[in-house]
């Protein structure tokens, strides 16, 4: 809630400002500052995590924000040990760090939920003359895993020890592992030193694909249904979807894959009022955010507790829910 003062006289008005809390903020934060952890700069998520702490920001005046770079696992281990107030994960990570399950290795106990921000893919985006039609194709080829630390490459190790394989194996075939960001990747493979990119959480249309599938023929992997089966059944904390129709130029898609929520989750001491400011900017600005920002074309309020899979929802998040008859 904003002061306002009269202006009666200069030295009046300072012995007020002087005396009187620093509160400020549209919703009465008491934090005077917010960090959000996202993913390498360049990705869809430092673009999403950038635009949701815009809207905060908007709505809380005077409120300094920063955007740290980080990956779906880096950012639960850094708001477990207090260097990020908030931050983007997976829906399946975030109770596996709670509950302390590897590749965690001790519980993450100050982690809540705040909510859903778009619902994420597992994309391997191959170069089409590299001729990658199925999983095993992929064993001896030049591939981008994502940085250690992003889920994605989590994901794509677990999908591997499916097969009965590793990056030691694939190295010893003649293939090549880069742990980059996918700036770098995209780059790499627009140079023709990449074949294949793993993308965990990506939007249905990641930008960096999108710019690169407009000079460089690409495809999406379609991992086969035999395959599928046997990673959902190892692991069922991963998610089936259906990957959307035609998300990059010359790119069909429709076809079934690993998917999931992106979600936004808080450091347990996060003030209510700074959780429901966040919440609530997001959602009451979504509208306006998904014209800005294509990849965000699928989020919806509706989803929002959709993601939690065993974490507590921060107390102010839940009286934003509890407003809007969400619980």
């Amino acid at each position: 809630m904003k002061r306002f003062f009269q202006p009666i006289a200069a030295g009046l008005a300072t012995a007020l400002l002087a005396l009187t809390p620093v509160i400020g903020h549209a919703d009465g934060m008491p934090e005077k500052t917010l960090s959000i952890s996202t993913s390498g700069k360049g990705g869809a998520w430092f673009a999403v995590g950038t635009r949701v702490i815009r809207e905060v920001e908007k709505a809380n005046p005077g409120l300094v924000t920063q955007v740290q770079t980080g990956g779906g696992l880096t950012n639960l281990r850094k708001i477990q040990a207090g260097q990020a107030d908030i931050g983007m994960t997976f829906a399946f990570a975030a109770p596996m760090a709670y509950e302390g399950i590897a590749p965690f290795k001790e519980k993450h106990d100050k982690l809540t939920y705040l909510g859903v921000l778009f619902p994420g893919y597992l994309q391997i985006v191959t170069k089409k003359s590299a001729n990658i039609t199925k999983f095993e194709d992929l064993f001896d080829k030049r591939i981008s895993a994502g940085k250690i630390g992003w889920g994605g490459e989590l994901m794509f190790r677990l999908m591997l020890d499916t097969y009965g394989m590793d990056y030691d194996k694939i190295r010893a075939k003649g293939g090549v592992i880069n742990h980059i960001g996918t700036a770098q990747a995209t780059q790499m493979m627009r140079d023709g030193n990449l074949d294949a990119i793993i993308s965990g959480g990506s939007p249905p249309s990641h930008p960096k694909f999108a710019e690169l599938s407009l000079t460089t023929p690409i495809d999406l992997l379609a991992v086969d249904g035999a395959g599928l089966d046997k990673i959902f059944a190892k692991y069922p904390s991963f998610v089936e979807s259906t990957m959307p129709k035609a998300p990059y130029k010359g790119v069909d898609g429709g076809f079934r894959a690993i998917g999931g929520a992106v979600i936004l989750v808080a450091k347990k001491d996060l003030s209510d009022e700074a959780a429901y400011s966040i919440v609530k900017s997001f959602y009451e600005g979504l509208d306006g955010i998904k014209a800005d920002m294509k990849q965000l074309k699928e989020a919806t309020f509706k989803a929002a507790l959709s993601g939690n899979k065993g974490l507590p929802v921060h107390p102010g998040a839940a009286k934003y829910y509890k407003e809007k008859g969400l619980m």
